[in-house]
């Protein structure tokens, strides 16, 4: 009786340290896979707007998705990624793309099936943004921009905002995208932007991730009914984090789905952690828009 136990224990022991192996490498193989394979996997396109900018962008789309509609996912990257050579700059600091919790791996894919959209901001003028706001001008690219994070929005939007915008509603025309789950996220410029782009079209988005971005808190009817989840440092030396705070503040007493997290972090650092967050992607993908 004694040796049936001990070789179950044995057994028990063998399989246990067998799949901590198997699983170190999936992990290690992952993460070499997707620096071989993401500037492929990101396909290089460019789309020629109505207001005449040639928007640079990457799409990532899923292999297989058994005939079925799939969610959008968009990210915003910051200022010093504007550009128009449409190079790995825009999407290195994505980290949904370059973690471990990537969206792009075979084993993300299946759990997640999803297209990925990644625009590049162009730098034409100094003062371009994803965002624009009241003050913002070529001369003074800066104005309007307050020491406590916030801005009032302009009427009418940047010449890249309103690209990706409109390039937005062209993909969910021709692709087999869900258009209950469309996703945005960004963080710095790219924060501007995410709260910039539901404002100006909140019917469109399912949920909503800023990090470290200006908000005008003016736009709070809008988008009281998207789940947002802000993240912030409280050590940014860049965009003041009174900005997030008073943001979620407002936000939490009109919209129930409004989460805040803020790190005792700097700018970038804040981007790195809020990225692996293990609840993220879960949270984004079980987001449906209000019909």
């Amino acid at each position: 009786m004694k040796n049936k136990i001990l070789i179950a224990i044995l057994i028990s022991c063998f399989f246990s340290c067998s799949s901590k192996n198997t699983f170190d490498k999936v992990e290690k193989f992952s993460e070499k896979w997707i620096l071989n394979n993401v500037d492929s996997l990101l396909e290089k396109k460019t789309y020629f707007s109505s207001n005449g900018l040639k928007l640079p962008y990457r799409l990532f789309s899923p292999k297989s998705i058994k005939n079925k509609n799939v969610p959008l996912v968009i990210f915003l990257h910051g200022r010093g990624e504007r550009g128009t050579e449409n190079g790995e700059r825009i999407y290195r600091n994505a980290g949904f793309i370059m973690n471990e919790n990537s969206l792009i791996t075979p084993q993300s894919q299946k759990q997640y099936p999803c297209y990925i959209l990644i625009p590049q901001c162009s730098n034409k003028t100094e003062n371009e943004e994803w965002a624009k706001w009241i003050g913002n001008s070529p001369e003074a690219p800066f104005k309007g921009l307050t020491k406590e994070g916030a801005y009032l929005m302009s009427p009418t939007p940047s010449s890249s905002g309103e690209a990706t915008l409109e390039l937005i509603e062209k993909l969910r025309k021709e692709l087999p995208i869900d258009n209950s789950r469309i996703y945005i996220t960004g963080l710095s410029m790219g924060g501007f932007g995410t709260w910039e782009f539901i404002s100006r079209k909140p019917h469109l988005f399912a949920a909503a991730i800023p990090m470290a971005g200006y908000s005008d808190s003016n736009q709070l009817e809008k988008i009281k009914e998207i789940p947002i989840w802000i993240f912030h440092g409280n050590k940014d030396k860049w965009n003041p984090v009174e900005g997030s705070r008073n943001m979620y503040n407002l936000l939490k007493e009109v919209n129930k789905n409004a989460k805040y997290t803020e790190y005792n972090l700097g700018h970038g650092d804040t981007f790195k952690k809020a990225f692996l967050e293990p609840e993220l992607i879960t949270w984004m993908f079980s987001k449906t828009k209000i019909k």
